[in-house]
């Protein structure tokens, strides 16, 4: 997939397609910063600035679009009532205790912490479900980026230039 998107971008400045690798939710900065670094040739700040602007666009339009987007879908297609009621139920049960033990500090160590279903768009789609105020929820997701791709930023300078001195 990242080879297709690639070679889809071909001749786009790789400052763009590391910002727009890690807007996507597959991608995020998790993955788009070490591409910045090591297959776009980037220096780690603007691989960082990149993909760290790029990780937080989606935010506030997730916040402005994805309520009314849900509302408008479920009002017109049952199956979707049910499949977001399904999905919006795990998320609460997954996450609830979380949150109700840490608020919206929960969604920074939600971005912080590497694994499958953490990061910025995870965090946004909770913070909506929880009615968590945007401007505490953008502070909170904005800082655990920054804390998060700080260390993929050193470990992934760390890693790769280690194995260069093998």
């Amino acid at each position: 997939m990242i080879d297709f998107l690639l070679s889809w971008l071909n001749g786009v400045p790789p400052e763009l397609v590391s910002f727009l690798l890690a807007s996507l939710p597959l991608t995020e900065s998790r993955l788009a910063l070490p591409l910045a670094l090591f297959v776009f040739d980037l220096s780690p700040l603007t691989a960082f600035v990149s993909t760290f602007f790029g990780n937080l666009l989606p935010v506030p339009a997730l916040y402005a679009l994805l309520p009314s987007c849900i509302t408008f879908a479920t009002a017109h297609v049952p199956m979707l009532d049910r499949w977001f009621n399904g999905w919006f139920e795990s998320l609460r049960k997954k996450h609830s205790e979380g949150y109700s033990k840490w608020g919206a500090l929960f969604l920074f160590i939600l971005v912080v912490a590497p694994g499958p279903g953490t990061g910025v768009w995870t965090a946004t789609v909770l913070a909506i479900l929880f009615r968590v105020r945007p401007i505490f929820a953008i502070l909170s997701i904005a800082a655990g980026l920054f804390v998060g791709s700080l260390a993929i930023l050193g470990v992934s300078l760390g890693v790769f230039e280690g194995i260069k001195l093998l």
